[in-house]
């Protein structure tokens, strides 16, 4: 807008700035402007302000948001009844009278789009239908919310209802999603939904449309399965290093835009492209917060072929940031929860507890992290010649030891019949060697047996996944040599 025309726009500025449009024009304009370069916009305006129709104001607030809507000419009138605008596409003129721009805005778009050049006419329509689809697809995402917020909603449930809305026909779409979760140094294939081949897809989605589920029915036919789909079943074993991905630059560049990208297949690691069978192309997205990796999700239009649309990709994207910060949200609120899940014999947290736990530290950026795995030498000998009752008062008088011996913000779990872990926060390898020491001897000299140990220091929570393992393969080396042993790295 040059100058002059700024100028004479002075004094009509309160009522520019004080004027609404229907959002609705946002999307619209949005999408018209990126397949045409400009369109010319021509004013006759009254002098006396009070004697302007509002729309004449809508037109002029919509040039200074968007560029190409670009503001010609401004003609300053001393009647009312002469004021009109002027819309020029490729030199052909499309004039708004007065009489029209004193009716709604909906008549004004009618008249706009039944008296344009066929080409924005359809562009216009198209657009219409687009956001009727992309509002009703945000009215399905409130169920989506919803659902997915209730405290009882966990958070195997959480990624049913996120890829439920990324493939359903009124959410995302998409024929399959992979949801690729971030363990230690690789991605390993966490949930799925689709199907395993074309025939069940048309089997499946018959029956769908014979059947008239929606969204809602879909999230309460969730059952904990083991597996989402029959997809899920086949692909579920399988997981790729964290190097193989950083070898493959753009791929790495594409999980690192973080919004949902459509890419060829020939982009993704061919390990990916030849274990899921993809052809042709995908959309990817990565799910990642300030604090954490979860990893990221792959979807594609496998068996209908089509091509994915922006659309498409955009309901992806949206979803996908909300589903970050539910999760993220809900690996907090288990971290509370799980006090309350404790071994009955031990006082010990459980096995899921762990698993739990440690998905938290992953978050917390905490560092020297004494992990140690723990197994009872002969332990099975002693239940086996004594009865499982003489093993319970063992393993009651190992966990009060243990408890007598660490720090109130440490963590213990029984980890099976007579294996635990323990987690210590902040401490070195010398520390952590002592403490071990001492329970060791204490043990020993109270019920006169032996435990062996392997542990490591992680310096930081975000390699706590390698950190464990590697605490594992201690214990299992200091086993297979000696017994009431400590094998600290």
């Amino acid at each position: 807008m040059d100058i002059g025309i700024r100028e004479k726009l002075k004094l009509y500025e309160k009522h520019i700035n004080s004027t609404q449009f229907d959002i609705g024009f946002y999307f619209l304009i949005e999408n018209i402007s990126k397949f045409i370069e400009s369109i010319d916009v021509d004013i006759y305006i009254c002098e006396n302000p009070n004697f302007v129709p509002e729309n004449i104001f809508k037109f002029i607030r919509i040039a200074r948001i968007f560029k190409f809507f670009n503001i010609r000419k401004i003609v300053i009138l001393k009647g009312v009844k002469r004021q009109q605008v002027e819309l020029i596409y490729k030199e052909k003129k499309l004039k708004l009278n007065y009489e029209l721009l004193l009716k709604s805005e909906s008549e004004i778009m009618y008249y706009i789009i039944s008296n344009s050049s066929p080409l924005i006419s359809l562009e216009m329509v198209s657009t219409f239908l687009k956001g009727s689809g992309l509002s009703y697809v945000m009215l399905n995402s409130r169920t989506f919310l919803e659902e997915a917020a209730k405290k009882e909603t966990n958070i195997d449930k959480l990624i049913f209802i996120y890829l439920t809305a990324i493939t359903v026909n009124i959410g995302g779409s998409f024929n399959r999603a992979i949801l690729f979760q971030k363990k230690g140094d690789s991605y390993e294939v966490f949930r799925a939904l689709g199907f395993k081949n074309e025939e069940e897809a048309h089997r499946v989605w018959k029956y769908m449309e014979e059947s008239n589920i929606d969204f809602e029915e879909k999230i309460k036919n969730y059952k904990g399965s083991e597996y989402f789909s029959s997809l899920e079943e086949e692909i579920r074993s399988f997981k790729i290093n964290e190097d193989i991905i950083s070898k493959n630059t753009l791929f790495e560049e594409i999980l690192n835009s973080g919004k949902a990208m459509h890419i060829p297949a020939s982009i993704l690691p061919i390990e990916i492209s030849n274990a899921l069978n993809i052809i042709g192309e995908c959309a990817i997205c990565s799910l990642k917060s300030e604090n954490k990796n979860f990893g990221f999700i792959i979807a594609d239009n496998r068996y209908n072929l089509k091509p994915i649309t922006r659309d498409q990709l955009y309901i992806l994207d949206y979803f996908s940031k909300q589903t970050i910060i539910l999760w993220e949200n809900k690996l907090f609120i288990d971290a509370l929860r799980f006090e309350a899940e404790k071994d009955f014999l031990t006082g010990f947290y459980n096995r899921r507890s762990l698993d739990r736990y440690i998905e938290t530290l992953t978050l917390s950026r905490k560092e020297n992290i004494g992990i140690v795995f723990i197994d009872m030498d002969d332990f099975k000998k002693i239940n086996d010649t004594y009865g499982h009752d003489k093993g319970d008062k063992i393993i009651r008088a190992f966990s009060n030891i243990v408890l007598k011996n660490i720090r109130r913000e440490d963590k213990t779990f029984r980890y099976g019949g007579d294996e635990f872990v323990l987690i210590f926060e902040s401490i070195n390898s010398k520390d952590l060697f002592d403490i071990l020491f001492r329970i060791n001897k204490d043990f020993k000299k109270e019920v006169g047996y032996t435990f062996s140990s392997g542990g490591v220091v992680c310096e930081n929570s975000l390699k706590i996944y390698q950190c464990l393992k590697k605490a594992d393969e201690l214990l299992y080396e200091i086993k297979k040599s000696s017994k009431g042993k400590i094998n600290i790295k």
